[in-house]
């Protein structure tokens, strides 16, 4: 037997969990009478319990499957190999003006004065749906 590690990571977590959940079908199987799937059952849940205690696995070995890895070499992180692309987004259409309340220059405007908006200041829609000072509703 190869006393190198070869499970290793969410490999072992996901393991260990099926070992966890094998064991309480072989116990349930065993009781209801059904002795031939609560061994089977139960000795999965050894071989399991086993891989995941001890971070090894005989089939991995033969397989020269490795899912232990490095923090540089996570076999389940994105390659970083590729050339990765930016992508800006400018959520403002030609349509955006000073007439849409000033939502597009980030100031909040009154549609009938045009003058702008200050945090605290009351205002509201008004018939048309615009915001406005609740002066010039």
């Amino acid at each position: 037997m190869d006393s190198d590690k070869n499970v290793g990571g969410r490999d072992r977590l996901i393991r260990a969990v099926l070992a966890v959940v094998l064991t309480i079908v072989s116990l349930r199987w065993l009781r209801s009478g059904k002795r031939k799937r609560g061994l089977l059952a139960g000795v999965g849940a050894l071989g399991l319990g086993f891989n995941a205690s001890t971070g090894y696995c005989g089939f991995n070995d033969t397989l020269d499957i490795d899912t232990t890895a490095s923090k540089n070499d996570d076999v389940f992180a994105p390659d970083t190999d590729d050339e990765s692309t930016d992508v800006s987004v400018d959520f403002t259409s030609t349509d955006d003006t000073e007439a849409s309340n000033g939502h597009a220059s980030g100031q909040l405007t009154c549609a009938v004065c045009e003058d702008p908006i200050v945090p605290g200041e009351r205002r509201g829609p008004n018939d048309e749906g615009a915001i406005v000072h609740e002066t010039c509703e």
